[in-house]
């Protein structure tokens, strides 16, 4: 896929986010970052990657952070940056899933306010922070062909909710429009500047956050058997290639675009 620079993945303790770190040590990028809010998590997934990566000089970051918090989300991105010299692709994987039971009319404004905070507020944070790094680096060349592809890429993990409505998920429906619309507007403002920005938008993804026997994974696999054409549950690994394909040099034509990744959900 074109992959040799630095890559910084929040939410990379689990899902995802996990899947995106091992695709980016597995297609030889030179270093990873990992930002996550479970410390413990981190650490077992930075032991992996090491374990995994056969770049002789590979380095493995971790921070356990809160991305509903500014100045630590700014200062991870910045550390990253000083460490590695530079910050070649940024994928915003951090996010929480919420049902607002009864609708718009029931749900709480404390609900609504921490969802956006993580799924949107946080995305901001991480890109702003990242674009502005970005803008101060050179090319990075293909390993391919050696020509200048971008200064950057950055990823956003919206969700098939940023593209359809979907019931009872008000604030979390909102934050992944939200962040759809956020990546089409930072995409067309640093078009020019070699900066390329795009979303991926998941469907029904198998998950640590989907509890085996649980009433939620009881009601979404009849939704997945039913009303997804494929058929099936999607794989973290699938989503992160797709995820991975849209940071290297082989989508370099490839900016504010909203793939979905979901089955064929959104066709219909």
């Amino acid at each position: 896929m074109d992959i040799s620079g630095f890559a910084l993945v929040t939410g990379a303790g689990s899902g995802i986010g996990k899947a995106c770190a091992v695709s980016f040590v597995e297609e030889g990028a030179a270093g990873v970052a990992l930002l996550d809010i479970n410390g413990k998590a981190l650490e077992d997934v930075k032991e992996k990657l090491t374990s995994l990566s056969q770049h002789e000089e590979f380095q493995c970051l971790s921070f356990e952070v809160d991305m509903r918090n500014e100045k630590d989300v700014a200062d991870a991105v910045q550390n990253c940056a000083r460490t590695f010299g530079r910050l070649d692709y940024v994928v915003n994987a951090a996010g929480i899933a919420f049902k607002n039971i009864g609708g718009a009319a029931c749900a709480e404004t404390t609900d609504w306010q921490r969802v956006l905070d993580v799924n949107l507020n946080g995305t901001f944070y991480c890109l702003r922070a990242a674009a502005q790094q970005m803008l101060r680096q050179s090319y990075l060349e293909s390993v391919i062909d050696g020509r200048s592809l971008q200064r950057g890429s950055i990823v956003n993990i919206a969700s098939l909710a940023g593209l359809v409505g979907v019931t009872q998920s008000t604030a979390y429906c909102a934050s992944k429009h939200a962040v759809v619309g956020l990546t089409k507007t930072t995409a067309l403002d640093y078009a020019k500047e070699g900066i390329r920005v795009n979303a991926v938008c998941p469907g029904m993804i198998k998950t640590p956050l989907i509890v085996p026997g649980s009433e939620i994974e009881r009601a979404t696999t009849d939704f997945v058997k039913t009303r997804t054409p494929i058929g099936r549950w999607g794989t973290p690994e699938e989503v992160a290639n797709v995820i991975v394909f849209l940071c290297g040099g082989r989508s370099s034509l490839m900016t504010g675009a909203s793939l979905s990744v979901d089955g064929g959900y959104t066709t219909q």
